[in-house]
């Protein structure tokens, strides 16, 4: 009998490292590329040098490891990704550069080497291959990326140069590299291996070494509790193999030749016996142990969901990269997100590859964020007109501002992708694409009353004068032939206010500083003659960028003056400019023309407001529901739906996520096996299931700042809105109570936003202070809800929407309704997104149809039924069993049907495994 326990490069996710790899290569994980998606990235603002400036202030700190970067100053690319072996770069509109560099090791100064790149997927612009000794370059030449090959040569001058592979365009586009390989030139690399393929290292094992494995996917008896496989702690002899793969780390004088190895980094292994695979997850480094001079290393093996959720317990939303989804806050906008066959219009196209992307919609627009219609303030009131004037209808609900009733919400199923996006795992989820969990969204609320500021002042006024207490400002002249910038000063006249940051007074050019910034612009400019005798003509315009967005042309008589008058708004992106220039269009002119100086009282006045009229990924996650943990949510998501994860038999780093219900019991892929002759069935026990809770609490997080949800439970004698408990008081001999808490989550409760209106059903989450006489915004628990589709008010009944954002006021029929049910009144066949509702406002209904009915009850039906026992055995199971086995297989033993609760494995003798009788 063969044990085997094989191991893969620690950094690289199973690429080459320095004990197994491909002779004369160089470059690390240039195949696969599967370090890439999870690397670290650099945002560039530079317009001159992207590479340089990644360089100098983003350095590979870790030799023979991908690091990220894209150029942001004129736009801003998708980040490097790699999806089926192969690295994705990325531009868009405006010169972009998108790429990765990784610092390589063990090359030979004065040496040439040559680079080749492999292109499945060419495209427009150019591929930029770069090599740097730290910031010095090397070489950096410029390829047509039309081309399936680029080979280039360089001679090292350092045995850790930096390798940069990087795409540069002015549009929208994408270009797909198969592979990236550096080699000797002249050197052909061998293709035979010492060690296995892709990576792979086999451990040395004690001889007698049998490592006991421990395999579940789910501990029955204990609710909502998952319990992954793992294997007990075992010992590895510190042999010179395992020396190199464990880098040596007792040696506390070691020093880094490249490939130290990291005890708190995944190392993915497979083990296997007699050629089958037993398991396969990951390697944890436990400790090392010297016993009188022997020296071991003590280890233990878990499985892909355990190390999902080690990946992703430091993560916040924070974390993830919401960019693609940025787009004008205004009303068109919101009305064009209710829509699925419009979908929100975005700042930048999407990457074809992104979920948020619709071959319907194009790469424009998409349907993953919508403004549904929620009163997030309390404070949204009845319009008082009674002589119908424009405006808001007499008696019918108005807004004040759009955020009273307007913030994004977020599709699940897009964030759970942007999740597993920035982790080496994959998932599998047919529930993930039902049209029931499709329309559930998120929401990604800020908490007060307005759009979040993104600058503390957002009201300047400026003001050009001669002569301000005694200091002399500069003459400020027109160009001849070229424009010059006109300039603006702090208003000196009493006014506090100042310049904002984003003005640079020696260029006097505006800087956004974040994407979003919206600039609503008006003003004059006074503009002077000074010459006695003719007559200019003078050009004025103002700048986004190399835009023209106002312009005017003054004729202006001797010894006199005209006034360029402007008024625009413009949303910025971060590192967008805008500039006010004027130029005399006489070539022959002296420079008489200038600002107008007086010393007593204004000339010029610029007025400017800056907020956020675009909702941006900073907007998004920089605000309440970045601080959340992305395990957390993931975790509430798993509770909610009593979601099963179990690893894919054919792809290790894949995860397959079900319902229990789903997974266990309606199962088309299960197997029935007969496992009678495996076992001594004259000792064969069964155990009833007496550890079970008399009470078992099924609800979500008390939001208690909520005030319809307070109000609701003070109405109800403490009732939870949603709550369920499941009561097995005729089990008389169990006690006990259990709460299962779909942590992060709150529940939400619909109601008409005023009572004469019942077919304006929407979700009301606001506070409100002690007497309920004042209500605000707040810093609500995220929210889960459907997406109910678009309503029609009945009956004349119309809301107003005020001007905002550089559009007019209207009043509106539709909203876009969001509950937790699939439909609201609710027919027999709704679902509820809550454990149960047993009392709602009148006119929305209930349904049997919740949460605990339809994905917790068919567990609790196994779990409570009197005629279930557990029984444990011990079991002649071969590797052949363990590797075919399914924990959603059925077993068959004497005439019974069971499930597979846990078993206990270990090479060399029986198993014991634990059964659930089921039938």
């Amino acid at each position: 009998m063969s044990i085997q326990l094989i191991v893969y490069p620690q950094s690289f996710n199973g690429q080459y490292n320095s004990i197994s790899t491909t002779s004369g290569q160089f470059v690390v994980d240039g195949t696969n590329f599967n370090s890439v998606n999870t690397s670290s990235s650099y945002d560039s603002s530079s317009t001159t040098n992207v590479i340089l400036d990644t360089l100098t202030n983003a350095p590979p700190s870790i030799i023979n490891t991908w690091y990220r970067f894209r150029s942001t100053g004129a736009g801003t690319p998708t980040l490097p990704s790699a999806t089926s072996g192969s690295l994705t770069l990325y531009s868009t509109t405006g010169t972009t550069q998108s790429g990765i560099y990784q610092k390589l090791s063990n090359l030979s100064v004065r040496t040439t080497y040559e680079i080749t790149i492999d292109i499945s997927t060419t495209g427009a612009g150019y591929i930029i291959p770069s090599v740097y000794n730290g910031t010095t370059q090397i070489t950096q030449p410029l390829f047509l990326a039309n081309q399936s090959q680029i080979t280039h040569t360089f001679t090292a001058t350092s045995s850790t140069n930096t390798l940069l592979v990087s795409y540069l365009n002015t549009t929208v586009d994408n270009i797909v590299i198969s592979n990236i390989s550096v080699q000797q030139q002249g050197v052909t690399p061998s293709t035979t291996y010492t060690n296995l393929e892709d990576g792979q290292v086999i451990v040395d094992l004690y001889e007698d070494e049998d490592i006991p494995l421990s395999l579940s996917v789910d501990d029955f008896k204990n609710v909502a509790e998952k319990v992954q496989s793992y294997s007990k702690a075992f010992n590895l002899p510190a042999t010179k193999r395992n020396n190199q793969i464990f880098d040596n780390i007792f040696e506390i004088t070691r020093t880094d030749d490249g490939v130290v190895f990291n005890p708190y980094v995944k190392t993915q292994c497979i083990l296997k016996q007699d050629g089958f695979v037993l398991f396969e997850g990951y390697l944890k480094l436990i400790d090392i142990q010297d016993k009188v001079g022997e020296i071991s290393y003590n280890v233990n093996l878990y499985s892909e969901v355990v190390a999902l959720a080690d990946v992703l317990k430091d993560k916040k939303i924070s974390d993830l990269d919401f960019n693609e989804l940025n787009h004008q806050y205004n009303k068109d906008n919101i009305k064009n997100s209710w829509n699925s066959n419009l979908g929100l219009e975005l700042i930048s196209p999407l990457p074809t590859t992104s979920f948020a992307y619709s071959a319907g919609l194009g790469v424009n627009n998409t349907d993953v964020l919508k403004y549904p219609f929620i009163d997030w303030t309390g404070q949204i009131t009845l319009a008082s007109n009674p002589n119908n004037l424009p405006g808001a209808a007499d008696g019918f609900p108005e807004l004040a501002i759009l955020e009273q009733a307007f913030r994004p919400c977020i599709n699940l199923k897009y964030i759970i992708e942007k999740i597993f996006d920035d982790t080496p795992f994959s998932f599998t989820s047919d529930f993930f694409d039902t049209a029931d969990f499709l329309n559930l969204f998120m929401d990604f609320n800020w908490g007060g009353a307005t759009t979040p500021t993104i600058t503390n002042v957002n009201n300047f006024s400026g003001i050009w004068a001669k002569i301000i207490s005694g200091t002399t400002n500069p003459t400020v002249l027109a160009g001849i032939g070229s424009f010059n910038n006109l300039v603006l000063f702090p208003n000196p006249f009493g006014n506090t206010n100042q310049l904002p940051s984003s003005y640079n007074t020696t260029t006097n050019i505006i800087t956004a500083a974040v994407d979003g910034e919206n600039y609503n612009m008006s003003g004059t400019y006074r503009i002077e003659n000074t010459s006695a005798s003719a007559t200019q003509t003078v050009e004025c315009q103002w700048l986004k960028n190399t835009t023209v967005i106002a312009t005017q042309t003054l004729t202006i008589s001797p010894s006199s003056y005209s006034d360029f008058v402007f008024s625009f708004n413009e949303i910025l992106l971060s590192g967008d400019t805008l500039q006010a220039q004027f130029k005399n269009s006489n070539p022959s002119a002296s420079p008489v023309v200038r600002m107008m100086e007086t010393s007593t009282t204004p000339t010029s006045i610029v007025n400017f407001s800056i907020n956020t009229a675009a909702i941006t990924s900073e907007t998004l996650v920089e605000t309440l529901r970045g601080e959340l943990g992305q395990w957390e949510f993931l975790k509430g998501i798993m509770t909610m739906f009593n979601l099963v994860s179990v690893p894919d038999k054919s792809n290790p780093n894949n995860i397959l996520i079900e319902p229990y219900g789903d997974m266990f019991i309606d199962n088309a892929n299960s197997t029935l096996l007969d496992w009678t002759d495996k076992i001594d069935i004259s000792e064969m026990k069964l155990t009833p299931l007496t550890d079970l809770n008399k009470n078992t609490i099924f609800k979500f997080v008390e939001d208690d700042e909520d005030q319809t949800f307070k109000l609701y439970k003070e109405t109800t004698s403490g009732s939870l809105y949603g709550s369920k408990e499941f009561d097995a008081s005729g089990f008389t001999i169990l006690e006990g109570e259990k709460e299962i808490i779909a942590e992060p989550f709150a529940t939400t409760i619909p109601k008409p936003l005023f009572e004469q209106f019942n077919d304006f059903v929407t979700p009301a989450i606001f506070t409100a202070n002690d007497n309920a006489t004042e209500f605000e915004g707040f810093d609500n628990l995220p929210r889960i809800m459907y997406n109910n589709g678009i309503k029609t008010l009945q009956n004349g009944v119309t809301y107003y929407i005020p001007a905002q954002n550089g559009l007019a006021s209207e009043n509106q029929t539709q909203f876009l309704q969001f509950s937790h049910f699939t439909e609201i009144p609710t027919v027999g066949s709704s679902r509820d997104f809550n454990f149960e509702t047993n009392q709602t406002v009148t006119n929305i209904g209930t349904t049997a149809f919740n949460l605990f009915n339809l994905y917790w009850l068919p567990y609790f039906n196994e779990l409570y039924n009197p005629d279930t026992r557990t029984m444990t055995l011990k079991v002649n199971i071969t590797p052949g069993d363990i590797n075919s086995f399914n924990f959603f297989d059925i077993v068959f033993i004497k005439n019974r049907e069971f499930r597979v609760n846990k078993i206990e494995y270990k090479p060399n003798d029986l198993a014991t495994v634990e059964f659930i009788l089921i039938t």
